[in-house]
């Protein structure tokens, strides 16, 4: 061994260093990870404590990729495992020791996403009790809620509400296209003077409310005095039984009569607005027609004779026909208060989807940009990722070749290249777990 060593000794040197220089690679690149290293690694290693929660679901939910344990907003351990137990994801997390004090019995678990892309945090809310946790406590299922994504509220929907949705979207697109600024400047402006009004109305309907509760007392001594006769109480009972049942079947008119009347109370203000201004400019142009109207007379004299020959028509053929079309006119007019709801309610859908739109235009002062300027790149980038001519790497013709292995290559190269993860996210490539 001597003579070998020795005759071979800047080998055996240059190997020695090689192998010095990978531990002290090795033991860089570990400590640049994310994840902490179990307290059996020398030197990196560290002692935690140990902490698991029991999760619906732990989609997006991958440990060894820095996915972080936060209190706060303050990260104080990190996800090492996860793993299926009867039917229910157990999800296995390292604490560091000085912050699992702050762990109760009565402490929650809520799953959060860092970015759009996914990558999850768990986010504890240490709870109120005074003594702390055991290690290796699991939290149960009741004291855990996953992330819930748009496309599950959207998937929850039937194919109707997905198509009324839609055209909802459409409208308010069209409705808050290019030139009509100042028509939703006049309606922001309008918003005041509605409310302030609503505000009367309201009051006026409390007065109402006031005024009947003591109608219901006034009711209960009148009561009281009929106990006196059977007879004349029972006919009294029954006859507000009556009342009261005919109350009952238009209770759904009455409150589609009070939701309406708002917009009703709107526009009889602008009609009287309106007639103020006509009559003002009514008045001359009705003096002047006095001379006209006098010289009226003998036409109208002359138009007697016509008059009693349309009397017969009139009273045969025109009110017959009034009275068929009654029931339907009354059909009209019980739909036209659920129409005036729903025309309110989809005002403050409206209203609503104003406000997001005004925060993906907004441009906050410096140089930053709002989220429309980056929502055109994304578009860009998303057609030269889904573009079918492109010979260089068209991800709709590669998918059909996706298989397992080309499923771990991608999560390795996720690794060095994040930025790649929303390429994935985009094109709805299943998971490694789902393949393999």
């Amino acid at each position: 061994m001597r003579q070998a060593i020795g005759r071979y000794l800047k080998d055996f040197i240059a190997v020695i260093i090689l192998a010095v220089v990978g531990l002290l690679t090795l033991f860089v690149i570990l400590s640049q990870q994310a994840s902490a290293l179990p307290p059996w690694f020398p030197i990196l290693g560290e002692d935690r404590f140990e902490l698991k929660a029991q999760l619906e679901t732990a989609q997006a939910v991958t440990p060894g990729q820095g996915q972080t344990v936060n209190m706060a907003g303050v990260k104080i351990g990190d996800i090492t495992s996860v793993e299926l137990v009867d039917g229910v994801a157990e999800l296995t997390m390292q604490v560091d020791n000085e912050d699992a004090k702050l762990i109760h019995p009565d402490a929650s678990i809520l799953m959060r996403p860092r970015t759009g892309l996914q990558d999850m945090t768990v986010e504890l809310d240490g709870g109120t009790g005074t003594e702390p946790v055991p290690e290796g406590t699991t939290i149960a299922l009741a004291s855990t809620k996953p992330n819930v994504n748009l496309d599950q509220i959207l998937a929850s929907l039937d194919g109707d509400t997905q198509a009324y949705l839609r055209l909802l979207l459409a409208g308010g697109a069209e409705g808050l296209g290019d030139g009509r600024d100042k028509e939703l400047s006049a309606v922001l402006r309008r918003l005041e003077p509605t409310t302030r009004d609503l505000a009367k109305v309201n009051g006026a309907i409390a007065k109402r409310r006031a005024n009947l509760r003591r109608v219901i007392t006034n009711f209960g001594k009148i009561s009281e005095r009929l106990a006196a006769n059977d007879v004349q109480l029972a006919d009294f009972v029954d006859s507000q039984n009556a009342v009261l049942s005919a109350f009952a079947d238009q209770e759904q008119n009455i409150r589609a009569t009070l939701r309406g009347l708002p917009g009703a109370l709107t526009e009889t203000r602008k009609a009287l607005d309106a007639g103020e201004t006509l009559s003002d400019e009514l008045e001359p142009a009705l003096r002047r027609l006095l001379p006209a109207a006098r010289a009226f007379d003998p036409a109208l004299e002359a138009l007697q004779p016509f008059f009693s020959s349309t009397t017969g028509p009139i009273r045969d053929q025109i009110r017959p026909f009034t009275g068929e079309v009654k029931g339907v006119v009354k059909d009209v007019r019980q739909a036209s208060g659920p129409l005036a709801s729903s025309a309110k309610d989809l005002k403050g859908t409206f209203t609503e989807l104003t406000s997001l739109l005004n925060g993906l235009a907004y441009d906050p002062p410096g140089s930053s940009e709002s989220y429309l300027f980056y929502l055109s790149w994304l578009n860009h980038n998303s057609n030269s990722i889904l573009l079918t001519e492109d010979s260089g790497g068209p991800i709709v013709r590669s998918i059909a070749m996706y298989s397992c292995q080309v499923s771990q290559l991608a999560d390795n190269a996720l690794l060095d290249k994040p930025g790649l993860a929303t390429a994935r996210i985009l094109t709805r490539l299943p998971e490694t777990s789902e393949i393999c």
